[in-house]
């Protein structure tokens, strides 16, 4: 799977944002299964910075390739253009009907009638998106499953952040619990958890 997170058609455009030392920090096969009728795998809006604890934001970028042919009858992405320029917002779960996944935190306070784009995509097809980017996705009304690979980058000399009396921090301590019950172990320092999960790219390993 990091092969994808090294692939050269990727790598240049991920350099233009971060320059050339870069490591990976967060990389996901998604394999959105078909909807049983609770829309729970409708991931609300969301930015991804409200996850990572790490900074500063303008050296960190996504990118988002579908595996296969995917519309808003599988639930593609949704986004709201311009949104990257903006503020680092109040996450929490949505109180929707038949609610959602675990960990799929959501602007709070969203109207709902937002000028929302939908991303619809072939196999193939990449797109690269700034972590305050507000976006989400659909529920996968089809048959199938519905894929794609993501790998999120950051400069090597980022830095770590301390999450604890910010608004990540509810977050950061879900995190930090299913951790402790995973590894059978406490687990109090969130930044470490990342640190474990990074891995280097391309160039030099510098703080991350």
């Amino acid at each position: 799977m990091f092969e994808y997170c090294k692939h050269p058609n990727v790598l240049p455009y991920v350099e233009a944002f971060c320059g050339p030392n870069l490591m990976a920090i967060h990389t996901m096969l998604i394999n959105k299964p078909p909807d049983s009728g609770t829309k729970s795998s409708r991931h609300p809006l969301h930015q991804d910075l409200h996850y990572f604890p790490i900074r500063p934001v303008d050296r960190i970028v996504g990118a988002w390739t579908a595996m296969e042919t995917i519309n808003r009858a599988n639930g593609c992405l949704v986004a709201i253009p311009g949104t990257h320029k903006g503020e680092h917002l109040e996450h929490d779960y949505p109180e929707w009907e038949g609610g959602v996944n675990k960990m799929y935190y959501g602007v709070k306070e969203m109207s709902g009638h937002e000028n929302r784009v939908h991303i619809e995509m072939e196999a193939g097809d990449c797109i690269l998106f700034h972590p305050l980017l507000i976006h989400g996705s659909g529920t996968n009304n089809t048959t199938g499953f519905r894929k794609a690979i993501s790998c999120h980058y950051a400069a090597a000399d980022c830095h770590y952040i301390d999450v604890k009396g910010t608004i990540q921090e509810n977050l950061a301590n879900e995190v930090l619990e299913v951790a402790t019950k995973k590894f059978k172990q406490p687990f109090t320092d969130y930044a470490l958890l990342w640190k474990f999960r990074s891995q280097l790219v391309r160039g030099k390993a510098i703080n991350l």
